[in-house]
């Protein structure tokens, strides 16, 4: 039988294996992961002259955190009037002053407030109330001044939380939440003064909140707090906002509150007058840029009715179209420009809310947020200013319908594109019922200010579409036909995020409207102005049939990996508008490389190709412009559902559609080759799966402490831990692995639940912009009210079962929520895959800390050997020489440890002690070892080779405690002494530090071959074993209770130890003798 007496590090060549394999797949995984399948980084600066003013006046009194953080109000140099006398102004940084508590502030409009996140600074705001100012001033202060508007500027202010880690630590964010709900009341407060406020209009009730990151979160909190003042809160837009999930799962704390805010908003939208009834919640996610929170996890649409909310990605922004980071979504000026002017439109002083209401609000929303190719569809043509045109008396082109129209067109000699005289192009909406909508794309903003322009006209004479004699009088309509606005795609190639530098605000515009909706039109005219209003640019205007125009292709993941798509001759018609839609691509783990290729067109082009890529689940589009002209091919990705919740839809979505635009003249149709990249498939797994590389670790560390235990009770020696995980990867881990991949195989063929936004609760009425979202995803058809076929009981089950898991952490567990969550089919394979990864960061882990106590224990031989005659060297002989501290000592030590963690420090600090602390005694254990003689020798390295497997265990158990430990450094150093009420447990720390203590002592966890003691030791490892595989991911931060139950079975397992009980009672003894000789003395 091996003795096991070295302190071996147990490589073997599949140890050697498996670690290469490890850490060349995470290589790859984190190369894919930054630098494939990733936007553009087209953001350009912001550029302003901020100043800051801190409000001094928002103290103690009204606060019990103004200690800690700090609320600011911002101006730009669109407006530097002062809010107080400069008398009472002090600077005490760059651009940063402080008010007076004295001083009576001069707000200037309607508050808003700004939310930072996760280490996120006050300033970050400045971009985008930068822009809100600019835009209030230069188009909205004249009306303003002479009452013509009932918009007013934003007085914003900010919140300075310190940079304090608010995604480490659930607490941080119920004190900030508590604050806020403080300095809301407090803004408010500044607006009820009468020398600031007009009479004629309502003072201000509420604020409206911006949020970027955890700051979302905390937004969203601010209902769910006892000093909630109903009402203050009616407008949240959030940026990179982690709304189902944190990103860090290992703060139980965290995940409570995320269960209380989910049951609070999911009942909130429920009844009539439920608290959130005219709340509006926007999500603004990045993209594959942001590497911190996952757009899965801003998808809104799970918990808020489309009738309050929705996702937006800042690829789908219009005139924007860019993809963003983390951080860059603040500062990003396209980005910032867009919601600047939103927030200003949303402002309306005429209400207490100070902005309009709900169904208002969501149309702005969505009219500068989403990209709505086809939103003026569910616009009403009302019937705008009229004009009569006599055809006779403006030079006039009649289009044939059924062939569209060019402009300019091609032969010089029909048309002077530099003419100055205006011109009227005619066409006939067609009574053709294959014939049913009328698209069209130009480089003109169109209106009155621009030399082309679109209307809506009938014929004086006659009406209806029977008679096709050419009219002779026009009645015309402008401004009645909405063109939304798209990168532009010129023949030289521009991105799609801005065209160029030099020419931003370039845009295409396009129009397709169905002919349905123009039943009582008979015509449809272009009024070109002539060349003095400006150049001739290009438009495109066809008549087509929708069906015809698109192209369902089912496919399937093993076809798309073995042989991609490829489809040639599209269309199959030249057109304008094309779609291509791939109902079963709706995975958001794989990505795509789509080739388009286009040869043989002589035909000089108007604009080059271009594409809109759009997904099922969120607002998500992504513009590719001149795709004809990469030969790299375009990345195709997507964002989908987040694991564990259901699939909530878009109405008439599956899969992801691609919709391109060509110039019809040109008769040479695409060829498309799509194929999955694999490689860039591998990084989508990052974000998504963060917490599965600690969990799945941990896991490893079980698996082989069992068997060593096993082993051990058994009667042989205890086996080391290298050694053991070297065995199991010959013989246990590969049979785990099938386990791991039959449970994800199961779980797939249960069927996922998936819900459309029809499913959710709507009001009975639809403003334009909700009949528009209809139509353009394909559910409203006819215009029909979206409570028609509600399925009023799935969503009632969806939102019960939702319930059940925010009221209670385990009442509501489902298969569904088990391991990675339920997945396609096709992905059984992560799981293993995960596995094998994590053994190969144990072995990392194994041999860095193996190799870390020996070091440290040679170098401590070394220095007590040659500096034997040094104070140093003779200090070290003593501490090694002696096997443990005085027991009196020892019960200073840990007493005064209880004492600091139940008053002052976490118990997270206690426990990063309690490893120092074993790590001494590893290095102890193992010079012990070496030094034994032959008859103690099997013992002392039992000793060593058990303490150095706990030793494995805590250290990764340190990513539990360590976050929260920063955080309370990080108050520290702003001078916050407050203690954390929820990380004072002495309960949660008492079985580390009496196990350390014990392991100082030179106890050693005994043999158990009874079978009861045996059962209960093997029993909770397996319980840990299956927890960690079934919930682990999800609730992470069961890990550290999970492991503190066992320390507490194995501080039993110690006081069954005959030697080590009379151990305790002759040191229980000692030291009441110790304290009762004063009492004799005195007698």
């Amino acid at each position: 039988m091996h003795t096991y007496r070295s302190p071996t590090f147990g490589c073997s060549y599949s140890m050697v294996m498996v670690f290469l394999a490890s850490f060349t797949l995470l290589g790859c995984i984190f190369h894919s992961n930054f630098y494939h399948q990733v936007d553009r980084k087209d953001c350009q600066f912001t550029y302003m002259q901020p100043k800051f003013y801190k409000l001094l006046g928002f103290d103690r009194e009204r606060t019990a955190f103004a200690g800690k953080y700090g609320l600011l109000l911002f101006r730009d140099q669109s407006d530097y009037r002062l809010p107080v006398p400069a008398s009472m102004l002090t600077e005490y940084a760059n651009s940063v002053y402080t008010i007076d508590k004295e001083a009576k502030i001069q707000p200037l409009g309607i508050p808003a407030l700004f939310i930072p996140g996760n280490a996120g600074s006050a300033k970050q705001m400045r971009s985008i109330a930068k822009e809100a100012s600019k835009y209030y001033y230069e188009n909205l202060a004249e009306g303003h001044r002479d009452g013509t508007t009932s918009a007013r500027p934003i007085d914003f202010f900010t919140v300075d939380f310190n940079e304090e880690f608010s995604a480490l630590h659930g607490h941080s964010l119920l004190e900030q939440a508590q604050f806020l709900n403080d300095a809301i009341a407090y803004i408010l407060s500044l607006y009820q003064d009468e020398r600031h406020s007009d009479p004629s209009l309502p003072r201000p009730t509420s604020v409206v909140i911006v949020g970027h990151s955890m700051g979302g979160i905390v937004a969203r909190s601010l209902f769910t707090m006892s000093n909630y003042q109903p009402g203050s809160v009616n407008t949240i837009l959030t940026a990179a906002t982690p709304h189902m999930m944190p990103p860090v799962t290992l703060d139980f704390e965290i995940s409570n509150i995320y269960n209380r805010i989910e049951s609070f908003w999911t009942r909130g939208f429920q009844e009539p007058d439920g608290p959130l009834r005219n709340v509006s919640l926007i999500s603004i996610a990045g993209g594959n840029l942001d590497i911190v929170v996952s757009g899965d996890s801003g998808n809104i649409h799970n918990i808020v009715p489309q009738s309050n909310g929705f996702t937006v990605f800042t690829s789908s922004i219009p005139h924007a179209w860019v993809g963003s980071d983390h951080l860059s979504i603040l500062w990003c000026n396209q980005i910032a420009a867009v919601i600047g002017r939103t927030l200003i439109d949303l402002v309306d002083a005429r209400y207490a809310q100070q902005v309009k209401p709900l169904e208002e609000r969501m149309d702005i929303f969505r009219n500068r947020l989403l990209t709505g190719i086809d939103d003026h569809l569910a616009e009403e043509l009302t019937s705008k200013e009229e004009e009569v045109i006599v055809v006779a008396e403006i030079a006039h082109t009649f289009v044939d319908s059924e062939i569209g129209l060019t402009f300019p067109p091609r032969s010089s000699s029909a048309y002077d594109p530099e003419s100055e005289a205006a011109h009227l192009y005619i066409m006939s909406i067609p009574s053709n019922p294959d014939m049913d909508t009328f698209n069209l794309l130009t480089d003109h903003v169109l209106g009155p200010d621009s030399r082309l322009d679109v209307l809506v006209c009938n014929d004086l004479l006659m009406s209806g579409r029977s008679k096709p004699a050419s009219p002779t009088k026009l009645s015309c309509h402008y401004n009645t036909l909405s063109a939304i606005p798209m990168p532009p795609s010129p023949a030289t190639g521009l991105f799609a995020s801005h065209a160029g530098r030099s020419t931003r605000g370039y845009e295409f515009r396009f129009i397709s409207q169905g002919l349905k909706e123009l039943e009582d039109t008979r015509y449809i005219a272009i009024l070109d102005r002539g060349r003095k209003v400006g150049e001739p640019g290009f438009l495109i205007a066809q008549f087509a049939n929708d069906a015809d125009a698109t192209t369902t292709i089912e496919t399937s993941t093993f076809g798309l990996l073995n042989d991609g798509l490829r489809v040639h001759g599209f269309p199959e018609r030249p057109t304008l508008v094309s779609t291509l839609r791939l109902p079963n691509i709706d995975n958001s783990l794989l990505t795509y490389t789509l080739s388009v290729d286009r040869q043989g067109c002589h035909v000089p082009e108007r604009f080059s190709p271009m594409l809109r890529q759009s997904s099922w689940t969120m607002y998500e589009d992504r513009y590719a412009v001149n795709i004809a002209t990469k030969p790299e091919g375009i990345d195709i990705n997507f964002h989908g559902d987040i694991p564990y919740y259901e699939r909530v839809q878009l109405p008439g979505k599956k899969g992801i559609e691609l919709r391109f635009w060509m110039d019809p003249s040109c008769p040479v149709p695409l060829s498309l080759n799509l194929q999955v990249d694999k490689y860039g498939s591998m990084g989508k797994v990052v974000i998504r799966y963060r917490m599965v590389v600690l969990v799945f670790t941990f896991l490893v560390v079980v698996l082989t402490l069992r068997a060593q235990f096993r082993s051990f009770n058994k009667g042989k020696p205890f086996i080391p831990f290298g050694i053991m995980l070297s065995k199991l990867i010959r013989t246990t881990f590969w049979k785990f692995s099938l386990l791991l991949a039959g449970i994800a195989f199961l779980q797939s063929l249960l069927s996922k639940p998936t819900f459309t936004f029809k499913d959710l609760p709507r009001k009975p009425s639809l403003s334009a912009g909700n009949a528009a979202e209809e139509i353009v995803h394909g559910s409203a058809g006819s215009g029909s009210s979206v409570r028609e076929g509600l399925d009023q009981d799935a969503y009632e089950k969806m939102v019960r079962a939702r319930i059940a898991r925010s009221e209670s952490l385990f009442s509501g567990i489902r298969l569904e929520d088990a391991l990675l969550g339920s997945n396609d089919t096709f992905f059984w394979f992560l799981a293993p895959v995960f596995f094998q990864v994590a053994i190969g960061i144990v072995i990392f882990v194994w041999t860095i800390l193996n190799g870390l106590v020996r070091s440290a224990a040679a170098i401590l031989t070394f220095v007590s050997k040659r500096g034997a005659r040094f104070v140093i060297g003779k200090a070290i002989g003593n501490v090694l020489s002696k096997r443990s501290r005085g027991v009196r000592r020892r019960v200073i030590t840990t007493i005064v440890l209880f004492i600091m963690v139940a008053t002052f420090v976490p118990y997270q600090f206690a426990f990063v002690v309690a490893v120092l602390v074993h790590i001494v005694s590893c290095v102890r254990s193992l010079l012990v070892a070496q030094a034994s003689s032959t008859s103690k020798a099997q013992a002392a390295w039992d000793r060593h080779h058990f303490l150095m497997s706990i030793f494995v265990m805590f250290f990764l158990l340190l990513p539990c405690t360590l976050p929260v430990l920063m955080v309370w450094i990080r108050n520290l150093s702003v001078q916050w002494y407050e203690p954390f009420s929820s990380d004072h447990r002495l309960d949660y720390i008492a079985p580390f530090i009496f196990f350390v203590e014990a392991i100082t002592d030179g106890a050693m966890v005994p043999r158990t071959p009874e079978k009861g003691y045996a059962a209960v030791t093997m029993g909770l490892l397996n319980y840990m074993i299956v927890f960690l595989i079934m919930y682990g991911v999800r609730y992470s931060w069961q890990i550290y209770f999970m492991s503190r139950i066992w320390i507490v079975w194995i501080l039993i397992l110690q006081l069954k130890d005959k030697e080590f009980a009379k151990g305790i009672t002759m040191a229980a003894e000692s030291r009441w003798r110790a304290l009762s000789r004063p009492s004799q003395k005195r007698k």
